[in-house]
């Protein structure tokens, strides 16, 4: 059974994996390999809730019948989970779902159990803001396999990660709606403006994962830190161990400190974006080992704070990819950030001194490929640039003073 450090450790490298993605896939990917480390298992899966009466359900590990790529929705009268699914269950704990008879009735949709060797599982809720949104299934090949400790386990990590989840079931509504408003319109600027307001709302939600972060688990950590300093006495090993405990947390503060800030920029909002910018290389410096000289230069005369709030939020968001992907990959010793003004556009350059950009990271489905996806939805160019004297890469986006205006204020420019 992991000790409350390693519960700790294990929940803020999920918050980690899974911040900033937006596929359905790949934050259960990641969200599963972390939770490797916590609570053992052969298969895991999340089952979202629809108001229609069906569930869609995404797989890791191994994949069957009940996965979105076998049949897109299923009503959840069927699912052999359905007591949680329906809430007359406040979590389900297994030795063996073969035999269990909670998982066997009329109709019920239990064969992957015995097509995967399913026997232990432990299901626990999804929730968001108090509602029901799905569930959070961990199961293994052994036969009591696992304990009401896992389960407690469990359903931290569900309730970390369901926040997530409901911002990209959001952001999968926005993209529909999207869509459907352009082929009514027959317009692409339609599609501009859906894709636009998609990125406003993951923003919104963003922003109040942040607060929930900073209200509730920041302040838990900072008191069980309290806590702890205040335990004196005991043998010189206990007090090693509890020494040690407490850099962990701190460690662990830091960093969760550092995924808030990302989350909501406060800095952007109350001090503008050149602010912003600045703030965040700060704090990339500071935990950076190697001394790396940073600068921001604004030639603008802070006119990115005159663009519409949606849109210097992502420039902002621009900037910090281009960063982190010059600190993690460039091998450089200095970043320059320039703004100004050219014509009826904003231009942002970002400079490193490191190895250059290459082929393959142009191709790359990571850092770049976000900075792509970002410049698309706020109608901005992006390009990227091997620099030979001295040596190094720029990242220049271009946006338009207009970007994010609404179809009226368009037709009347």
């Amino acid at each position: 059974m992991p000790n409350a450090g390693e519960a700790l450790d294990c929940y803020l490298s999920i918050a980690q994996a899974i911040a900033g993605q937006t596929e359905y896939e790949l934050v259960l990917e990641n969200f599963a390999n972390q939770l490797r480390g916590l609570i053992a298992h052969d298969h895991l899966d999340i089952v979202l809730l629809h108001p229609s009466g069906t569930q869609m359900c995404y797989e890791a590990r191994i994949h069957t019948a009940w996965g979105h790529t076998q049949s897109p929705a299923k009503p959840t009268a069927q699912s052999p989970i359905r007591d949680v699914l329906c809430g007359d269950a406040p979590y389900i704990l297994t030795d063996d779902a073969w035999i269990d008879p909670r998982f066997h009735f009329d109709g019920s949709d239990s064969k992957p159990l015995f097509d995967a060797n399913l026997h232990s599982r432990i299901i626990v809720p999804l929730r968001v803001q108090g509602e029901l949104i799905g569930s959070l299934a961990i199961s293994s090949h052994k036969t009591g396999f696992y304990n009401e400790e896992l389960v407690v386990l469990a359903q931290g990590a569900a309730d970390l990660v369901s926040a997530f989840l409901f911002a990209l079931e959001r952001g999968k509504e926005a993209r529909e709606s999207a869509v459907s408003e352009l082929e009514a319109t027959g317009r692409e600027q339609t599609l501009r403006l859906g894709a636009l307001r998609l990125t406003e709302g993951m923003e919104h939600e963003r922003q109040r994962l942040g607060m929930d972060l900073h209200d509730q688990t920041l302040a838990d950590l900072a008191r069980i830190r309290r806590r702890m300093s205040r335990i004196v006495g005991g043998s010189a090993a206990a007090q090693k161990e509890i020494d040690d405990l407490q850099d962990d947390l701190d460690h662990c503060l830091d960093e969760l400190r550092g995924i808030v800030e990302n989350m909501k920029p406060g800095v952007l909002q109350l001090f503008g974006y050149s602010e912003a910018v600045e703030a965040h290389m700060q704090r990339c410096q500071k935990h950076t080992r190697r001394q790396i000289a940073m600068h921001v230069q604004d030639q603008s005369e802070g006119q990115m704070d005159a663009l519409q709030d949606t849109v210097r939020t992502a420039m902002f968001r621009i900037v910090q990819e281009a960063v982190n992907n010059a600190l993690k990959h460039a091998e450089c010793d200095s970043i320059s950030v320039r703004i100004r003004q050219m014509d009826n556009h904003m231009v942002v350059t970002v400079d490193d001194s490191g190895t250059g950009i290459s082929e393959a990271d142009l191709r790359s489905e990571r850092g770049i490929s976000n900075i792509k996806t970002r410049a698309n939805l706020i109608s901005a160019t992006v390009q990227f640039a091997r620099l030979t004297d001295p040596k190094g890469t720029r990242v220049e986006v271009t946006v338009p003073l207009s970007a994010g205006k609404t179809v009226g204020e368009l037709l009347t420019t």
